[in-house]
């Protein structure tokens, strides 16, 4: 948690609104800590207000989405109060979904969700979000130099609950040397961090943290090619019928600071 103190009393409107949106992809730790509330509060809002009816029957196509996307952050018990449906039923929803992974290339969309979830999810939980086995994940995931959140890998060893899967392997970043340091201020004003990573042998996340520290920035022109490539992405998702559906939301992958 931060050392600022935690937020006590009413939930203003826009607190509100963000605790929809955090909720169902971060669970109850993580967004206690981005709103500054405690875990407790956090929970007992969550539940009046984005609890489900109660469900019966084949799942829909919607549940599985929402199962799927909050797969990892939310224990089978608070997933099953969101969606109306006995733990029970969620579990061995999940293990009907693992029968029917994909395999194959990946698309534009399948590897923005996997660069917005990768860092908080074990690679067995990302299966089920994902609908691809764990040996994909890793193989693209070190394509794309992804790596798992510091604050996530803590978490973990420190015994927090953060889903259903195994544990993911420890592992950390050499320090930053004069060189990397040089090679970053060389290359991250004019590539995009995917080539700055695999340039450094690091992930793309520590290459946009360390940016940010150091103060360095896209050059206009990047920034420019950047939108281009974003706008392309959405427009190519906007067309393809039922693509939204397919996935999880995209989110913004680790870019330009």
């Amino acid at each position: 948690m931060s050392d600022r103190p935690l937020r006590r009393g009413n939930w203003s409107v826009q607190e509100l609104e963000r605790l929809r949106l955090l909720f169902p992809h971060r669970g109850v730790e993580q967004t206690a800590v981005l709103l500054r509330r405690s875990p407790d509060s956090v929970q007992r809002k969550a539940l009046s207000l984005l609890r489900g009816p109660q469900r019966q029957g084949p799942w829909t196509a919607e549940e599985d989405l929402m199962l799927r996307r909050s797969w990892g952050v939310l224990e089978p018990r608070l997933l099953g109060l969101l969606l109306g449906r006995p733990s029970s039923e969620v579990l061995r929803r999940a293990e009907e979904l693992r029968r029917g992974l994909r395999s194959g290339p990946w698309t534009r969309e399948e590897q923005r969700a996997l660069k917005k979830l990768y860092g908080t999810r074990r690679d067995k939980d990302l299966e089920v979000a994902l609908l691809r086995s764990p040996l994909e994940i890793g193989l693209v995931a070190e394509k794309l130099c992804l790596a798992k959140d510091k604050r996530f890998r803590a978490s973990i060893n420190a015994g927090a609950p953060s889903g259903a899967g195994e544990q993911p392997p420890p592992s950390s970043m050499p320090r930053w040397s004069q060189d990397d340091v040089r090679v970053l201020r060389e290359l991250y004003p004019h590539r995009d961090n995917l080539t700055v990573a695999k340039a450094l042998g690091r992930s793309v996340a520590s290459v946009a943290n360390k940016a940010c520290q150091l103060g360095i920035k896209k050059s206009p022109e990047m920034l420019a090619d950047i939108g281009r490539a974003n706008i392309s992405q959405r427009y190519a998702l906007d067309q393809a019928p039922g693509a939204r559906a397919a996935a999880p939301s995209p989110g913004r992958s680790a870019g330009a600071c």
